[in-house]
């Protein structure tokens, strides 16, 4: 009986055909110190490392891309992931025999599992995701962003499996710099970005999903200055959605074409109440985060009028708003000396509070050293290293999971995508970008909104700002110190949702057609947010398994 067994199910993998040696399955795009290479090369790269997972890690730092990869030998197997885990792989054992997969429901069925682990359900209805290698059943695990496996089948039957971190989002502050020196860089850096997806791209459609904010601003900005015109540019919501307007005009700015995808609650239970929602929402998660849904209607329907290109390449803009400082703690800028405990309390306030904790057996305590558990550090001091340790977390958990987890629903439309502003190189320039110029991103912002000002035709482009900026008295109430307790305590979530104006009011999107209207007033009535109902909801589906 062979050792291991994979399924690698999904399309755009490529095999290896070497003369020798283990076989390699590459899905993705690798590049080797800059170059874009093949399986074949690939191949060739990690035979060239010893088979521990600890020596692989030097092979696998040089490589970039958005990718996933396996070899296997007779009594060897090794797998890894990209800095992003934007393409997941998972992974148990059962019956002496391991099993890996780009898909966790075939995992589950081969390991067994029919009940969920009660730690991970709750944590999956709090954050949307389970962090660390965890999935919502016990004995299916996943690799981390940035991260390889080595599973060695030894003569006793038994086979042990190693994992190691290649890669981590690590920020390191420096003793002193040169803001003109580091504008250039960032120039270069984001141009090069830019510039392997249009490479990438090879003359396709390029549709992005342009939002009212800076990130999906800039992407498009540069590709008008790099001058590719295949561009299709959309955005979705309700009719007049602030959104929708800044979108446009960007795109009229820019003289690129935009199209408009008009929700609503009747389109959204039309939609909703079928086999391929929950299809697609059970496939996406990989029993690890909430499935992207907000795009999920928006390219659907496109699909069905035409408007894409057959071969189109999706490019969202995730997510310029983290590497540029976005998830900093506010109070990173207010104190000097930190502690574990307080980057673990940071952490839950603001992640675990999708639902009130009072509805879930664990307490603070216990998730606070769960969430200790996966910062992976001993101790902390200084601001920036309590910065750092909040962002390591936010990057391999939120971002990695929930974020970079979105271009799911353009692969199960069968499009391809690519992340600009997750490229590797772009993210190791903003680790050791000083703090002082990651503050509320405001450098940044200035970068964007100089590019969209010098190659736009909007003379009024400086005053175009973020469509999600908040204003006015709203703007006050949430940045007040009651906004603050009410997102801190978590029996205020609910009082604080409704007082602040961020609940309890219709969507920009028409979500509310997911539910009867009795059960979508019964979740907000619990202070249940948005993607709290997809978690609570999803893992409460009677046909989960």
């Amino acid at each position: 009986m062979a050792p291991f067994v994979l399924h690698l199910s999904g399309p755009g993998w490529t095999e290896s055909a070497p003369s020798d040696g283990p076989r390699c399955w590459l899905k993705g795009q690798t590049y080797l110190d800059g170059n874009p290479i093949g399986v074949n090369d690939l191949a060739s790269h990690l035979r060239a490392a010893p088979s521990s997972p600890q020596s692989l890690t030097a092979n696998l730092t040089r490589l970039n891309g958005f990718y996933a990869w396996v070899t296997q030998a007779d009594q060897e197997l090794r797998a890894g992931v990209d800095h992003v885990r934007s393409r997941p792989l998972f992974y148990g054992q059962a019956g002496g025999r391991f099993y890996l997969a780009d898909e966790a429901e075939w995992v589950r069925q081969q390991v067994g599992d029919q009940e969920m682990d009660p730690i991970a359900r709750e944590e999956f209805q709090l954050a949307g995701y389970v962090t660390g290698a965890d999935t919502l059943f016990p004995h299916v695990k996943q690799l981390q962003a940035g991260e390889c496996l080595v599973a060695k089948a030894g003569g006793d039957g038994i086979i042990r499996v190693e994992t190691q971190r290649y890669y981590r989002f690590l920020h390191t502050e420096p003793a002193s710099h040169n803001e003109t020196a580091l504008g250039a860089e960032l120039d270069r850096v984001a141009v090069v970005s830019v510039q392997r997806l249009i490479d990438y791209a090879g003359g396709r459609q390029i549709v992005v999903p342009l939002s009212g904010g800076y990130d999906s601003r800039l992407i498009v900005t540069l590709l008008k200055r790099l001058g590719y015109d295949n561009v299709l540019t959309f955005t979705y919501g309700v009719p007049g959605n602030k959104e929708s307007t800044y979108s446009q005009r960007v795109a009229e700015a820019l003289g690129l074409r935009w199209h408009f995808v008009e929700y609503s609650e009747t389109l959204w239970r039309e939609a909703w109440q079928t086999p391929e929602r929950w299809a697609y929402q059970k496939w996406a998660s990989g029993w690890t985060s909430i499935a992207h849904v907000q795009d999920w209607l928006a390219v659907k329907v496109m699909k069905a009028q035409g408007v894409l290109g057959s071969d189109c390449l999706f490019v969202p803009g995730h997510t310029g708003d983290f590497i540029s400082g976005g998830h900093i703690p506010a109070n990173t800028f207010e104190r000097t000396s930190f502690t574990l405990a307080d980057a673990a309390d940071a952490v839950f306030s603001k992640h675990y509070g999708l639902a009130p904790l009072k509805f879930f057996d664990t307490n603070r305590q216990a998730w606070a050293e769960r969430i200790r558990d996966r910062m992976e550090r001993d101790g902390i001091v200084t601001a920036w290293e309590y910065a750092d340790v909040c962002e390591k977390w936010e990057w391999q958990e939120r971002q990695a999971k929930f974020i970079c987890n979105s271009v799911r629903v353009y692969e199960f439309f069968g499009y391809d995508w690519w992340m600009p502003l997750w490229d590797k190189e772009f993210m190791e320039f903003w680790e050791g970008v000083p703090l002082v110029l990651r503050k509320e991103r405001e450098w940044y912002k200035s970068y964007v909104s100089g590019q969209f000002s010098m190659h736009s035709a909007d003379d009024q482009s400086l005053s175009l700002k973020n469509a999600a900026d908040q204003t006015g008295v709203l703007s006050l109430l949430i940045n007040s110190q009651l906004g603050m307790l009410a997102r801190k305590i978590g029996f205020l979530r609910p009082v604080g949702r409704k007082v602040l104006g961020s609940e309890n009011r219709k969507s920009n999107l028409g979500w509310e057609g997911w539910y009867t209207p009795e059960q979508y007033a019964d979740f907000q009535q619990k202070g249940i947010s948005i993607n709290g109902m997809l978690a609570v909801s999803f893992v409460n589906e009677r046909d989960v398994l």
